[in-house]
């Protein structure tokens, strides 16, 4: 499991490195971006869920899981609301705060430690849990992104109607559709195709954090862990909603496998999607990428105790 975390931390010092030398400027930051979002990010989707051989109890599981991650993520950004109130964050980061908050690393961070403590059901859960973040980036994410813009457009139904067919029309919506259309009626990926799919869509991690990683350029590491604003959000993202996490699943009539999942959905680091979207609406991109940082360094140390807390709790 730690390999992969100094595998991630390369790659993100790779990307420091490249902006510090010029290599990377503004424009192929942006221009990254795009890529990674619009056509990697899809890419990995469907080739993800549309690989999973589902039947019967399966599906049950799978849905159940995706439903209740959805669930729990549109609560923890009505927690991180409150509490950026609560510390009276400025307006013009005050939706990059949240989003960090909530957005898990439950990718690439989230598959080999799932795969490693919880076998293949747990993966195949896991990507339930990723798909719902996926819904949830490309709906309330973006709107959260679009709080700050001055040429935000008053609500009509016309408004209201453009909206929807941009979030219908949006890449990873339609590669979630794809994906489970394949899935639930074992429609094969043509073996090309699905090579296709899984060389652009493995591009999408580390130009992800090659992105990160030159983003931080303009910070320095002292400044990043004596922020109290980046250290709070770190600990809510880490600390105080897995433990609410738990507590709502503890309850919750559905198998000890799914607790599991939904929990340590929860515990994973800030993704890698909050900075790269904050530069794709115009907004704060140095908040997403401190609370990235600082909470995926803290990981190391959290992670390994979520997963020994679960197991002594649910398996």
């Amino acid at each position: 499991m730690y390999s992969r975390f100094f595998v991630l931390f390369a790659i993100l010092f790779t990307g420091w490195a490249l902006r510090k030398t010029n290599f990377i400027d503004d424009k192929m930051d942006h221009s990254i971006n795009k890529l990674i979002i619009y056509f990697a990010y899809p890419c990995m989707i469907v080739h993800n869920i549309g690989s999973i051989e589902m039947s019967g109890q399966v599906i049950v599981n799978f849905v159940l899981t995706f439903f209740i991650s959805l669930g729990s993520l549109y609560l923890y950004s009505a927690i991180a609301y409150g509490y950026s109130k609560m510390l009276h964050l400025p307006r013009e980061i005050s939706n990059v705060a949240e989003f960090a908050m909530v957005a898990p690393n439950n990718g690439f961070m989230g598959f080999p430690v799932t795969l490693l403590f919880f076998g293949e059901q747990g993966l195949l859960l896991m990507l339930a849990h990723n798909s719902a973040m996926n819904f949830y980036l490309f709906t309330y994410g973006l709107k959260l992104m679009k709080r700050n813009r001055s040429d935000r457009m008053k609500k009509t139904p016309k408004s209201v109607m453009k909206a929807a067919f941009r979030l219908i029309t949006n890449p990873n919506i339609i590669a979630l559709c794809v994906g489970f259309i394949l899935s639930v009626f074992s429609i094969p990926i043509p073996e090309a195709v699905d090579d296709y799919l899984v060389y652009i869509g493995d591009i999408s991690t580390p130009m992800a954090m090659i992105f990160i990683g030159s983003s931080l350029v303009k910070y320095k590491f002292t400044d990043i862990i004596r922020s109290a604003m980046v250290i709070e959000c770190s600990v809510m993202k880490l600390i105080i909603l897995p433990l609410i996490t738990t507590g709502i699943m503890y309850f919750l009539p559905v198998s000890p496998l799914i607790k599991c999942i939904v929990i340590l959905g929860a515990c994973f680091p800030t993704a890698a999607n909050v900075p790269m979207f904050a530069e794709q609406e115009g907004q704060d991109i140095g908040t997403g990428s401190r609370v990235l940082f600082l909470s995926t360094v803290a990981s190391m140390i959290t992670i390994p105790l979520s997963v020994t807390a679960l197991n002594f709790l649910f398996m």
